[in-house]
């Protein structure tokens, strides 16, 4: 990491917009727009969770969560987080992150965090309030909401999920997936077919559980957070609609 030039500084870019699913068979030719809302049940009250990922100009994707605190919970989250990324898909249908934003995301409500990628010169550029750091790039690295997109191009693909090197907070963390079977889960959006996995940071004692559904694209219709031997979330789908649309109509009433 080496100080960015001013030049650079101008990749980053605001972010905004929608973003998610696919098919096996159209995996590789593009990926299908859908919303999807979940109840999140975390320490200091429930919150709400929407997503969505919806196709832009051309063959460009935006992939977005806001969250927000509902009842006491507004007392200590006082502003919604937002986190994006612009991405597209190359020719072998790996993802191709543009940009990434962070609003008062990991509970820093004055927070944000931009992510430029220059591809040609193989760099990030990293931006969090004063901070500017240049980062060279492996063909895999990307941040964490390009990688919750390329794992679910995997799964639907039959690609192996490996090591995954994901920028975090100017740094180069690696995170690791392993499958732990199939599963039919019952949620208040249906019945849903489900690849569970355990995923970890290297180095954690931290973890997560995440129920991956074929119904939802491959999204996660469930994830759960441990820390170490204690469950402190549970995130599950409540409701889902496919179509550009439909998830731009969901997160317009989610978001009144």
């Amino acid at each position: 990491m080496i100080p960015a030039r001013a030049a650079i500084a101008a990749f980053l870019v605001a972010l905004s917009g929608p973003a998610m699913a696919s098919e096996v068979a159209e995996a590789q030719r593009g990926i299908d727009s859908i919303g999807v809302l979940y109840d999140v049940d975390a320490p200091f009250g429930q919150r709400a969770l929407s997503l969505s990922l919806v196709r832009r100009d051309g063959d460009g994707f935006v992939y977005e969560t806001y969250s927000r605190g509902l009842g006491l919970a507004r007392l200590v989250i006082a502003s919604d987080a937002l986190e994006s990324t612009r991405f597209v898909l190359d020719e072998d249908g790996m993802v191709q992150p543009l940009g990434y934003l962070c609003r008062s995301c990991d509970g820093n409500r004055d927070g944000l965090v931009e992510i430029a990628y220059d591809r040609d010169a193989s760099l990030a550029v990293f931006s969090d309030k004063e901070e500017l750091l240049e980062l060279a790039l492996d063909t895999r690295v990307m941040d964490r909401k390009s990688w919750e997109i390329q794992t679910m191009l995997d799964i639907a693909s039959g690609r192996p999920m490996n090591v995954e090197p994901t920028l975090e907070g100017g740094k180069l963390k690696l995170y690791k997936g392993e499958k732990l079977g199939e599963e039919m889960l019952s949620t208040r959006a249906g019945e849903l077919q489900t690849v569970k996995y355990r995923r970890q940071r290297e180095g954690s004692e931290n973890f997560q559980y995440l129920w991956y559904a074929r119904e939802l694209g491959w999204l996660p219709a469930r994830w759960e957070i441990w820390r170490k031997d204690r469950r402190t979330v549970i995130i599950e789908a409540y409701e889902f609609a496919w179509g550009e649309d439909a998830a731009l109509a969901m997160r317009a009433d989610w978001l009144k």
